[in-house]
């Protein structure tokens, strides 16, 4: 009977202390817990019996108030400072989502998880409009060299930047929209976390008003642990934003005669960084544009959307893994655009892209040859403006 009551005793003991660590560690909304710490000591069959060497016996009903009082105390501390969920969530669950190197566009370059959800202090309210009769949208593919950028000036009234290059293109990107005279972007999408995709987006993160954030979430093992990530997650979280999930079936606006729908990345453990690239498809009245980021042939396959569009923007630069023959012909564009730097060492565009775009009697424009190109649409019809003002490099 002693050996039980003695057993009884350490495991209430080690019990209380464990819930006194969970206190600490749960501050403050589980703060209550470490008054187990009471008990966990009057209880510890050590502790008890020193005490009686001292000739200082702890008493049943003592024991039973240092057991139920710290129950109180916990309720009580849960009702005052209750727990915290999802306000504090998006950074930290690391967009879990994003990608794993940080370099060029087939190098390694993607808060919260994908983060995906912070805190929403400076998170500028984008409520969207219907666009008014005979609106224009602007697409404005930058010629930001080997990486990707593209800017929208919606026909609602709102703007959007689809990537922003490598770093030492942002500031350039940031002087562009700046001289279209805008001071807010309602919506940011980082397709993937590639370095010449993300790497100019802090410098624009940390440059104007935004809305909404979009970044894919990708598996632990994908996710990036670059500096160009990271500096771009600083960012996010020091001004209060929240990361939104971007994965198929997500709507970024639909009002009126304009909708921006993701329908990729479909799934969630590639092992490839391009495959988790967001792709959106715009529509405008009678119009289609398709951006397709880096996808290559695993997501273009996995896509169930009708893909069908009047212009695209050509996956990985042009790559020979990407726009497949088969995907190609279901989307049966009439422009396409790649955007992809001048003598780049990875040969993009390759002939196998070229030769397909072709095949589908797709016209061609790419940033190397044109600059920056702009396409204008009211909903019918589109005029293209080629040779614009390029993206400069920051001065080293």
């Amino acid at each position: 009977m002693k050996i039980l009551k003695s057993a009884v005793l350490w495991f209430t003991s080690i019990i209380c202390g464990i819930l006194t660590l969970t206190g600490l560690c749960s501050m403050p909304s589980s703060a209550g817990l470490l008054s187990f710490i009471i008990p966990a000591i009057l209880l510890n069959p050590v502790i008890r019996k020193l005490a009686a060497k001292k000739k200082f016996y702890i008493k049943k009903s003592t024991t039973i108030a240092a057991v139920i009082a710290p129950l109180i105390i916990t309720i009580v501390f849960a009702c005052i400072f209750p727990a915290q969920t999802d306000k504090e969530n998006t950074l930290t669950t690391k967009t879990s989502s994003a990608i794993k190197s940080a370099t060029s566009s087939s190098e390694t370059s993607s808060s919260s998880a994908p983060a995906q959800s912070s805190s929403q202090t400076t998170d500028t309210a984008t409520e969207s409009s219907a666009p008014a009769s005979n609106a224009k949208l602007k697409v404005h593919y930058l010629d930001v060299g080997q990486g990707d950028s593209e800017f929208l000036e919606l026909p609602n009234g709102q703007t959007m930047l689809i990537d922003a290059g490598v770093q030492e293109r942002g500031a350039g990107i940031v002087s562009y929209i700046k001289g279209l005279g805008y001071n807010k972007i309602d919506y940011i999408i980082c397709t993937h976390p590639h370095a010449d995709h993300i790497g100019g987006m802090t410098e624009v993160v940390n440059s104007f008003a935004i809305g909404k954030i979009y970044m894919p979430r990708t598996s632990s093992s994908d996710t990036p642990t670059t500096k160009v990530y990271k500096n771009l997650l600083s960012a996010i979280k020091n001004k209060g934003l929240k990361i939104n999930t971007a994965k198929s079936g997500v709507t970024v606006v639909d009002t009126g005669s304009l909708s921006i729908k993701m329908i990729a990345p479909n799934g969630t453990n590639y092992g490839d960084l391009n495959q988790y690239s967001a792709v959106l498809m715009l529509q405008y009245g009678n119009i289609k544009f398709l951006f397709m980021g880096d996808a290559g042939n695993v997501s273009e396959n996995e896509i169930t959307a009708n893909v069908k569009a009047d212009v695209i923007k050509v996956g990985h630069h042009g790559s020979k893994t990407s726009t497949g023959a088969s995907f190609i012909k279901k989307v049966s564009p009439k422009y396409a655009i790649i955007e992809v730097g001048k003598g780049n060492s990875y040969g993009h565009p390759t002939a196998q892209c070229l030769k397909r775009l072709q095949s589908v009697g797709a016209k061609v424009y790419r940033t190397d040859e044109y600059g920056t190109i702009i396409f204008t649409s009211d909903g019918n019809v589109i005029t293209v403006n080629k040779n614009a003002s390029s993206i400069k490099e920051n001065a080293p």
